[in-house]
């Protein structure tokens, strides 16, 4: 299994998100009896320490735009919730809500695989709590995480096309998760106006500094769902998550 390594060479701003983006997106072989998340070590995570201080200073540059929709989150009307964003936006997702949400906790779904540690060990750095598991590996554990963390007041970020595809494709965990918790279901989409977009499965975009983003949300209440089988709800989460989705480019 490959690791995630950093070399000396001066890295770009593209190059620094890509390379955590493909902690979480390489084919990895994870037995089905691993339990333990694999973890960094200390010079690891200093390294880590470094590249979050980057990205908090470059995010400041980056220009969103919203209604009064998405204020009344910000202004926190709305209880803990499972946030929804898609895979390729996760970079000006984890900016904005970290950016706004400050009187919000935020705990999201990662990798317990030892590329999945880089990702992990990352975001931590950034503030976000890290649930380590997947349903490849401690999916399980990693279900009553999320919902203990809910119940205790966090957030719950969910891609449901990650980590592997298809694009755009809704799971069902966030909603299964939503379900068990209680939880409001927060639509989420960043739109990019300027942005790089790199050549795997989900066309990730890395937004170009001082560009405009237009934040758009919808909040779908679990009531909405009453008496549709599971597999109908989903797919009106996904009506309702492309209503607000636009590809510029």
């Amino acid at each position: 299994m490959q690791s995630c390594g950093f070399t000396n060479a001066t890295l770009s701003q593209p190059k620094v998100i890509a390379i955590l983006h493909g902690a979480c997106n390489k084919k990895t072989y994870m037995s089905e009896n691993m339990q333990i998340p694999e973890q960094l070590k200390w010079h690891q995570r200093a390294l880590l320490a470094g590249l979050a201080f980057f990205m908090r200073l470059w995010g400041r540059t980056l220009r969103y735009h919203w209604e009064a929709d998405v204020q009344s989150m910000i202004d926190g009307e709305t209880p803990p919730a499972v946030v929804i964003f898609w895979h390729n936006r996760i970079c000006a997702g984890t900016i904005f809500y970290l950016r706004y949400f400050r009187q919000r906790r935020l705990a999201t779904l990662i990798s317990a695989s030892k590329d999945g540690a880089w990702l992990a060990g990352f975001v931590e750095k950034l503030g976000v709590w890290p649930v380590r598991g997947s349903r490849y590996n401690r999916g399980a554990q990693a279900v009553r995480d999320m919902i203990t963390a809910n119940n205790e007041g966090f957030d719950i970020g969910v891609s449901p096309d990650g980590s592997r595809g298809p694009l755009y494709d809704m799971k069902p965990g966030a909603l299964k998760v939503a379900l068990k918790t209680g939880a409001p279901i927060i639509l989420l989409s960043l739109n990019h106006t300027g942005a790089w977009r790199l050549k795997t499965w989900d066309r990730f975009y890395i937004p170009h500094p001082f560009s405009k983003i237009e934040v758009r949300m919808d909040v779908v209440a679990l009531d909405e769902f009453s008496g549709l089988e599971v597999e109908d709800a989903v797919a009106a989460l996904k009506a309702r998550m492309d209503a607000i989705t636009v590809d510029l480019f």
